[in-house]
């Protein structure tokens, strides 16, 4: 992710020359920033949906118990 973004500015920096004469360096240190805040924002991204799919599995766990106990609650009430 971050050599693509790193690949754009290149680009721009190539079409662009009076970029290129201008502040090399803090356009670098500026993508540099933008593609760290990137990579931690797609890390805590993939913490979102580990918990989402955790969560889940534990749902439908609980939604099967559930089930299963309220079938049992049913055969001891008809057995009443």
């Amino acid at each position: 992710m971050k050599s693509i973004f790193l690949k754009i500015v290149d680009c721009l920096l190539a079409v662009v020359p009076f970029l290129k004469k201008k502040d090399v360096k803090e356009i670098r240190e500026f993508s540099d920033m933008v593609a760290g805040q990137l990579d931690f924002l797609v890390g805590e991204l993939r913490k979102v949906l580990d918990d989402y799919c955790e969560l889940s599995t534990k749902m439908r766990e609980m939604h099967q118990e559930i089930l299963s106990l309220r079938k049992k609650l049913e055969e001891a009430f008809s057995k009443v």
